[in-house]
Order: structure tokens, then C-alpha cells, then sequence
């Protein structure tokens, strides 16, 4: 194999890994189910997911998706960002 051939495999395989990692990134969910949870935090039970997310939509004052086995993406974000780490440890 060429040094010029070599050079273009290079550059095409970081082009190809660039646009299925663009690809993943674009089509991730904008909710999150009670799984999603429960995988996010490290496989906790099913019972503290659900308990987190009724945090979440308290302090989101209901949650935008009226839906008690689904959150938004940002809600959960936003209560993260506001809960204290103290206690973030413990979930």
C-alpha cells in the first residue's frame, strides 16, 4: 500500500467515524423513560426512578409532557443542576 493510499483510508475512515458519531448525537432522544433513568444513574431500582422523576416535574412545576413515565431531557438537566451534590451521591 502507497503512503498516498494510505493517507486517503486514514482520511475516509475519520470522515465515516465523524458522521455516524453526528448521526448518534442528532437522533438521541429529547425524553427520557423510566429506563433511561434507571440506566442514567447506574442501575438504581425502578422505584427511585420513578421517585426522581416526580422530583423533576415538582420542580418543573408539572413537566411540559403531562406524562408520568416520561421526562424531558432538559427538565432532567436543569433539576440536576440545581440539586445539592451532596446528595446527588446518593442516587
Amino acid at each position: 500500500m502507497t503512503a498516498q493510499e494510505q493517507f486517503y483510508m486514514e482520511a475516509y475512515m475519520s470522515g465515516y467515524t465523524a458522521g455516524v458519531e453526528k448521526a448518534r448525537a442528532q437522533s438521541a432522544k429529547p425524553y427520557l423513560t423510566v429506563e433511561d433513568v434507571m440506566e442514567r444513574y447506574g442501575g438504581i431500582s425502578k422505584c427511585k426512578a420513578y421517585e426522581i422523576m416526580r422530583a423533576v416535574r415538582h420542580c418543573c412545576n408539572g413537566g411540559k409532557l403531562n406524562h408520568d413515565g416520561m421526562v424531558l431531557l432538559s427538565e432532567l438537566e436543569y433539576w440536576e443542576s440545581i440539586v445539592d451534590p451532596k446528595f446527588k451521591e446518593r442516587l
